[in-house]
């Protein structure tokens, strides 16, 4: 479906290029010692060329350059290898906490479609209560009681996707348990667990793999948001919205590389990904 539609190979690429800068910005994927850990491991940059967190003296705040790619940061600081490595961190935790909210979501709106009744309604009025706080305070109010970690962060994203992808999988339940081939697997006495997760489900992938690419982006720009308030993972770690919080002030001294270049990559990767998933739809609605 990807290599047919036009949109979807344009997103793919630009996905790809992060993907493949997060894997390879140094040599810990084909290394097996840094795999399992070895206290006497270091990590050699690759496309990185530089560490995120090695510091070039008298190189403060230097604009591109064949030395530095992107220039540096106010501690001289490679930026084109913090990009790289905060990469990592954006493709680790992004996809993590959108899979943990499908399987939470996705099983609280398979429950509630299917059983109706007394269940839909206790299900779906506690996600509503959720949905109507505006996700970045409900960010903000779980950072804040539990302090900022990559635990959390998940934790935030998780709490605040799950209703909306209950929803969805809700009423895709609603319209699918009415087909004939669930009233075949309930005549031959399946139950109810078998119906929604090997009848219902597999038949609702379609709309929900687009709409888990979607979500994706969101994290994306809830991570970097986060990282911007000072709530994302704690310094000196590379997340994107962190570097632009901290190049923000050198904007008007003439030094906006920090804050251009991680807008553009978290633009960049989230446009990839509404391409991807754009695409996909565009497929997917000639076989319906």
């Amino acid at each position: 479906l990807v290599t047919r539609s036009r949109t979807a190979r344009v997103g793919l690429v630009l996905v790809s290029f992060w993907v493949i800068v997060a894997l390879f910005a140094d040599d810990c994927l084909v290394q097996p010692a840094c795999w399992v850990g070895g206290s006497d491991y270091q990590a050699t940059p690759l496309l990185a060329r530089y560490s995120p967190l090695e510091q070039f003296r008298g190189a403060n705040l230097k604009p591109p350059s064949a030395e530095h790619w992107l220039g540096t940061d106010r501690l001289g600081r490679d930026l084109w290898a913090r990009l790289a490595h905060g990469a990592r961190i954006i493709l680790l935790l992004a996809p993590i906490s959108v899979g943990i909210s499908l399987i939470v979501g996705g099983t609280l709106g398979l429950v509630a479609g299917y059983y109706g009744g007394l269940v839909d309604e206790i299900v779906m009025r506690v996600l509503d209560a959720l949905m109507a706080f505006p996700q970045i305070l409900l960010y903000l109010v779980i950072i804040a009681a539990f302090g900022p970690s990559a635990l959390n962060v998940v934790l935030a994203i998780t709490i605040a996707g799950a209703p909306g992808i209950a929803r969805l999988v809700r009423s895709l339940t609603l319209d699918i348990k009415t087909r004939d081939y669930v009233a075949a697997a309930q005549t031959r006495g399946e139950s109810p667990w078998y119906i929604m997760f090997v009848e219902i489900l597999p038949n609702a992938r379609g709309p929900i793999l687009i709409d888990a690419m979607l979500r994706v982006g969101y994290a994306v720009f809830a991570i970097g948001t986060l990282g911007f308030l000072g709530l994302g993972l704690p310094p000196p770690s590379p997340d994107w919205g962190s570097i632009v919080n901290a190049g923000r002030k050198f904007i008007q001294a003439g030094h906006p590389w920090d804050a251009l270049w991680a807008s553009a990559a978290t633009a960049m990767l989230v446009v990839g990904l509404n391409l991807l998933a754009d695409g996909l739809q565009e497929e997917l609605g000639r076989y319906r």
